[in-house]
């Protein structure tokens, strides 16, 4: 009796400990970009628009999306047609039904991911830190250096200028990672992915640059800018490059991820192109979007080492900078 009262609990505790299986189309995905996509992110704020992206990803038609979700089929059509338009989802050559133009990553993509992104970060990480003094001596040669306190300094500089900035122009001009993204809707080009039921996955990096005035104007942080302002708004209290600042800025930040940076990734193309082959929503995603939230990942972590170690001070929501653009 004894024995068969302590079993009891036991059993209790294993049935609470056990995970639910999720079903295979829900709604429960966070979305994220690069560039950011205003646009994007509000036709995917919209369930419906999440559940029929993860059910093309599944191989589901709209007939059995309307079925399944008990939802009307005229409804799942417009909603696929506005997806379509934007590019987020598209038909392949001898498809009737469209696939997704951005990756799908599942909870068990992420299970599979979860060592190689850990060890990728940590290494890029190292990578930053290993040259931190290069980086640091440019930012403290800035004129700026002396108005603007140096943990946002190095913020804007490391996290937008070079991860999210210069990098990626070097993973656009080398090709053989990340090329440019594609177009989508009218005139936006940028990459885009739907991670299950984990938002630090999809990435909390938003990264906004436009011109104005001759300048370009930057906004980085967690949320978008609820106003564009304009290089005369930030004088006297945001970061702002002229002429001389400007070009030294930019010729080190390209010649540093150029030389510095860009080797790693090429030297591990290999292992990405394995990773991206294990996804799930892989057979019908290129590998550029793939890479694109992979390196998205790594930049987000290494934005959280960064900060824990005090190497940069992240902003309580964004920072706005401006660069003289190039005459």
């Amino acid at each position: 009796m004894v024995k068969n009262l302590l079993a009891i609990p036991l059993i209790l505790l294993l049935s609470v400990q056990k995970p639910v299986k999720k079903p295979d189309v829900h709604g429960d995905f966070q979305f994220g970009s690069y560039p950011w996509s205003r646009n994007a992110d509000m036709i995917m704020k919209e369930e419906l628009a999440r559940e029929v992206v993860v059910a093309y990803a599944q191989g589901w038609s709209i007939d059995k999306i309307a079925k399944t979700l008990k939802i009307p089929t005229n409804d799942v059509s417009k909603v696929s047609d506005k997806l379509e338009d934007e590019r987020l989802v598209g038909r392949q050559e001898s498809d009737y039904d469209p696939s997704p133009l951005m990756p799908v990553v599942r909870e068990r993509d992420m299970d599979r991911m979860r060592e190689p992104l850990s060890r990728h970060t940590q290494e890029f990480a190292k990578l930053l830190t290993d040259n931190w003094k290069d980086i640091e001596a440019m930012v403290d040669s800035l004129s700026v250096a002396k108005s603007i306190p140096k943990g946002r300094l190095m913020y804007e500089t490391v996290v937008s200028g070079i991860m999210l900035g210069g990098l990626m122009d070097a993973f656009y001009d080398d090709q053989t990672l990340m090329p440019s993204p594609r177009r989508r809707g009218k005139s936006d080009r940028y990459f885009a992915w739907l991670v299950e039921s984990n938002s630090e996955a999809a990435g909390k990096l938003r990264r906004e640059l436009r011109e104005s005035a001759g300048y370009r104007v930057v906004t980085i942080g967690t949320v978008l800018a609820d106003e564009k302002l304009n290089p005369d708004d930030l004088r006297g209290k945001d970061t702002i490059l002229e002429d001389a600042d400007a070009r030294k800025y930019r010729t080190f930040i390209s010649t540093f991820t150029r030389d510095k940076l860009l080797p790693y990734f090429k030297g591990r193309r290999q292992e990405f192109f394995k990773l991206a082959s294990v996804l799930s929503s892989g057979r019908s995603v290129a590998f550029a979007d793939f890479f694109a939230w992979y390196y998205n990942s790594i930049a987000n972590g290494v934005t959280d080492t960064l900060a824990a170690q005090k190497r940069i001070t992240p902003p309580e929501k964004l920072y706005t900078y401006a660069v003289k653009a190039p005459q």
